[in-house]
């Protein structure tokens, strides 16, 4: 059975949401840049580059149920890192495989 529209509505706005929030964040090299944003139906998938640096990448791993704020403070923990390996960091995720 596909999603109602006030469903489908509501993950649209969220998306808009965390895209408006992370884009352009200041970052430890130039500023975030969304890469893609993924739903899986229980978290989002949030690929996100430096600048114009595609290749140093985080994929932050968000509850459906997280806010902006939530994907902020995960994206924080990426810029005090010190690393330039691609990872994902998990962002109020409420089951861990």
């Amino acid at each position: 059975m596909p999603p109602s529209a006030d469903v489908t509505r509501e993950i649209e706005n969220s998306l808009d949401r965390l895209f408006s929030a992370l884009d352009g964040k200041p970052t430890d090299g130039g500023p975030a840049r969304i890469l893609g944003i993924h739903h899986d139906s229980r978290e989002w998938w949030i690929q996100i580059g430096r600048g114009d640096d595609v290749t140093n990448t985080i994929v932050l791993r968000v509850s459906r149920f997280a806010n902006a704020m939530h994907a902020g403070a995960a994206l924080t923990r990426w810029n005090s890192s010190g690393t330039n390996l691609p990872r994902i960091v998990r962002a109020m995720c409420l089951i861990e495989p």
